[in-house]
């Protein structure tokens, strides 16, 4: 199995400037996070279809989108799939990580800063993930504040992920709380068993990993309810079924997963 984080929320590529600091994610890029590979749960249906609505061609009545939840729950896999959606049709897309942008912004003068803002602006869509890294920093609130009232005014769209709704943020300025809130706000909630189930299946056939019901049904009761869980786990039984030579029992299951 490979050892990495599951599509949902593995940590994104970015471009890097001629510091080699991070940057910026054009796109297309990551064909991985895509719509079609997104487990849709209950939780996170109505985000789901939001954010398929809001990069359509279709008109959709508002131009920010701003999805919360918690960790490992799709967040950033909804977010770059918007861009690779947006590319599909022609559109540019870009994506940022909050505490890159905020490393970009300190300085107002530095041409890296210049040249940063003149191509955040130059797209379509622009995409952030994890905004509340920007909470105590107002000058970086503000050259966002300008970023989206810029791309406001010229039709452009902009998504935002973070674990807080926009209002819950004590450390974000109020100009860029009323901007989030002028758009469409969606919540990603935490997995239920039936998606859980479905997951832990996915990703087992993905490995050529035999599961018997009964042991999905334990790991039902036993495991966290987020992406980055639900595959350490299949992942070390997979390993440990691989080091025993045997097929997965519950006992396996259990020394593997040091579980009672």
């Amino acid at each position: 199995m490979r050892d990495q984080p599951p599509l949902q929320e593995r940590d994104t590529e970015t471009m890097t400037d001629i510091s080699g600091q991070q940057l910026l994610l054009n796109f297309p890029s990551c064909p991985e996070f895509n719509f079609a590979n997104f487990v849709v749960s209950e939780g996170s249906r109505m985000a789901f279809e939001t954010a398929m609505e809001f990069c359509s061609p279709n008109p959709v009545p508002y131009q920010a989108l701003y999805l919360f939840g918690q960790k490992n729950l799709g967040k950033t896999h909804l977010l770059l799939s918007m861009g690779n959606h947006a590319a599909e049709m022609g559109l540019r897309a870009v994506c940022i990580q909050g505490h890159d942008f905020v490393n970009k912004m300190a300085d107002d003068l530095s041409p890296n800063t210049l040249q940063a803002m003149e191509q955040l602006l130059n797209v379509d869509f622009f995409l952030m993930d994890n905004v509340e890294n920007l909470a105590h920093s107002p000058k970086a609130q503000e050259k966002l504040y300008h970023i989206y009232n810029q791309m406001m005014d010229k039709g452009g769209k902009l998504a935002f992920t973070a674990s807080l709704p926009p209002d819950k943020n004590s450390a974000m300025e109020s100009y860029m709380t009323s901007r989030f809130q002028w758009g469409m706000v969606a919540e990603i909630k935490p997995i239920d068993d039936s998606t859980t189930a479905k997951i832990i299946l996915k990703l087992a056939k993905d490995i050529n990993l035999v599961l018997p019901e009964s042991i999905i049904q334990f790991l039902l009761s036993r495991i966290p309810r987020d992406f980055i869980s639900i595959q350490n786990a299949v992942s070390i039984i997979n390993k440990e079924s691989y080091v025993q030579k045997k097929k997965v029992t519950l006992p396996l299951v259990k020394m593997a997963l040091d579980l009672s």
